[in-house]
């Protein structure tokens, strides 16, 4: 048995797609599992996928032989045709379900049914060594100023330069993450690559990690740190990981006060595109810098 899970982007929500693979994986142990998406590097070993293909390569339909009838097929760039008994296309699967979080969703489109939240936990393969020593007594803290696709989920550069500053001057050592987009000029060290496990692997050595509702919370929704996020147009109960069977376990949300917050799940669907209410995505800048290091701080203890 073939079956073809289908999510092209983004980062985040490809990482998103991870239980839905693990719960295909075990309703059909037996079944080859092909995902198709632009960040393949999300499933590099883990051992329910069997091959990852990119956004180019082409589903049509075979030609019936005889009295068989014709199936989907999935093309590959090598002219190789692979047959697909099951196709799970999660492509506009959230964006038109955005008053639930992003994971059921996907369950949704894959299953019928939800499922259990317990198996609602987005994983990655990365390497599990520490980046830093146990015994440091140094307390790192990644930082994600990300540049995102949509505008409503970018805080300004000074929002981010205020919480660096205050992080330093609380004797915690901010690292920058993300890929060369998200670079800010300021003193804290950088991890600026888009190698995802890597990523994955520092997140998880540091004592939090800090950023927006953007791909690299994901990353970090796959580890045990502590998380702060930053939350805009969507509202944190749809996108907040579920670690350990709970929906934000170890995790803080930040949102700015404004009544229109959350205002992705109004829109008409499938929500695709960016559309503020206002006209110009307050929220954004309307995030407090210091309630993103307060809430750091508490995570850190």
């Amino acid at each position: 048995m073939n079956i073809l899970v289908r999510r092209i982007g983004a980062l985040g929500d490809v990482v998103l797609v991870t239980p839905v693979v693990q719960r295909l994986h075990t309703a059909f142990p037996e079944a080859e599992i092909t995902v198709q998406t632009c960040y393949p590097d999300v499933f590099l070993g883990n051992p329910c996928v069997a091959q990852r293909v990119g956004p180019d390569a082409t589903i049509g339909v075979l030609q019936p032989l005889g009295d068989d009838p014709a199936s989907l097929a999935l093309y590959h760039e090598d002219g190789r045709v692979t047959g697909i008994d099951r196709f799970v296309d999660l492509d506009l699967a959230y964006e038109k379900r955005p008053g639930m979080h992003i994971v059921e969703a996907f369950m949704l489109e894959a299953f019928g049914e939800p499922g259990h939240p317990e198996g609602w936990q987005q994983t990655l393969h990365f390497p599990r060594e520490r980046v830093f020593p146990a015994t440091s007594s140094q307390k790192y803290v990644a930082v994600h100023a990300a540049k995102a696709g949509w505008v409503s989920r970018t805080l300004p550069s000074s929002t981010w330069l205020a919480v660096i500053d205050g992080l330093q001057q609380n004797g915690l050592c901010p690292i920058l993450v993300g890929t060369e987009q998200d670079d800010i000029a300021c003193s804290a060290l950088r991890f600026l690559v888009p190698d995802i496990h890597g990523q994955a692997r520092l997140i998880a050595s540091c004592a939090c990690y800090v950023g927006s509702d953007s791909g690299l919370l994901h990353v970090a929704g796959a580890t045990d740190t502590p998380i702060v996020g930053v939350f805009t147009c969507v509202r944190p109960e749809y996108r907040l990981p579920w670690r350990h069977g709970v929906l934000g376990w170890q995790c803080e949300a930040v949102v700015p006060d404004l009544p229109c917050v959350g205002c992705q799940e109004r829109a008409p669907v499938p929500t695709t595109i960016e559309v503020c209410e206002r006209g110009a995505a307050v929220c954004a800048t309307s995030v407090d810098a210091m309630a993103i290091l307060a809430a750091v701080m508490r995570a850190v203890g």
